[in-house]
C-alpha cells in the first residue's frame, strides 16, 4: 500500500506539470496523465523550437537525431 500511495503520489505532481488549463487537470484519469507526460516527452525529444518565437517546430536532424536514438 506504501508503494502505491507513492506512485499516486508521483502521478499527482506530473499532473500538476502538465500544460494545461487549471480546471482539467482534476478530471484526468491516471491512464491519461501518463499519456500526456508521454506526448510531451516525445515532443520535447523529437523537436525542437523554430528560429523566431511562434515559429513551427522543426524535426530534429542529422547529428542530434543520431545521439537521441543512440540513448535510446
Amino acid at each position: 500500500k506504501a508503494r502505491r500511495d507513492q506512485i499516486n503520489a508521483e502521478i499527482r505532481a506530473l499532473r500538476d506539470l502538465l500544460p494545461l488549463p487549471e480546471g482539467d487537470r482534476p478530471r484526468l484519469s491516471y491512464l491519461h496523465v501518463m499519456a500526456l507526460a508521454c506526448i510531451y516527452t516525445r515532443k520535447g525529444a523529437c523537436l525542437r523550437p523554430g528560429p523566431a518565437r511562434g515559429a513551427p517546430m522543426e524535426l530534429l536532424g542529422g547529428p542530434e537525431l543520431a545521439d537521441l536514438m543512440a540513448s535510446l
